[in-house]
């Protein structure tokens, strides 16, 4: 009778190969929560207005999931939630046009439309994001005032002296989600596409069949 040979794992690669696939998990769960699906055109804009389009793909994040069809309460409009009469107002500016509130839910006018005008409210700032954020948020006016009040300086590096808790709360976010994102799609640019893209349908697979609360 043949003898059946036992292979046996070497120790040191075994946990050399579960470090890799957590890292892999990781990796990828990060990607499932920071997606990037219009990458191209974020790159585009950014590369167009001179702007970080780490903070661009952050402020989609944040304002709509990379959703182009989502509408705040406020009637913010897309993926990156334009207010239809500021959206005009940017076309006319940046491109002396006139746009059609339906454009807004095109990805490419919204993110267009959206970059030049959060890259202005940063030039208004000198480049300082908290303000620039702020203002994307909460409207350059009540900004400019917070700063005259004392709340807020030109060199402020975090929002926690802003007074309206929603506006608080999204220049956070967005600076939180903006290093992901340098993290993700900046440091791992050949992995990021494959593995994104697996861990991102394994995710959502277990969100159509897990029980939900």
């Amino acid at each position: 009778m043949a003898q059946r040979t036992h292979y046996r794992l070497n120790p040191r690669r075994s946990t050399g190969l579960w470090i890799v696939l957590l890292l892999l998990l990781i990796f990828g769960a990060y990607r499932y929560v920071a997606p990037l699906p219009y990458r191209a055109i974020v790159w585009k804009e950014a590369r167009a207005n001179a702007v970080n389009p780490y903070l661009v793909a952050a402020v989609i994040r944040v304002e709509s999931s990379y959703r182009p069809d989502a509408v705040s309460a406020k009637g913010a409009v897309g993926l990156m939630q334009l207010i239809p009469s500021t959206a005009q107002w940017a076309s006319q500016k940046a491109d002396k046009r006139t746009i059609q509130p339906q454009e807004l839910y095109n990805p490419a006018v919204n993110i267009h439309l959206g970059t030049w005008y959060l890259t202005q409210l940063l030039k208004d700032f000198n480049g300082n994001q908290v303000l620039g954020l702020a203002a994307y948020n909460a409207g350059a006016r009540n900004v400019a005032d917070w700063m005259a009040e004392g709340k807020l300086t030109a060199s402020s590096t975090t929002p926690e002296n802003i007074p309206f808790p929603e506006t608080k709360n999204f220049v956070n976010r967005v600076l939180f989600y903006q290093k992901v994102y340098h993290a993700l799609y900046g440091s791992f640019p050949a992995l990021a596409a494959p593995i994104g893209r697996y861990w991102a349908g394994g995710f959502k697979l277990w969100h159509r069949i897990a029980p939900h609360a």
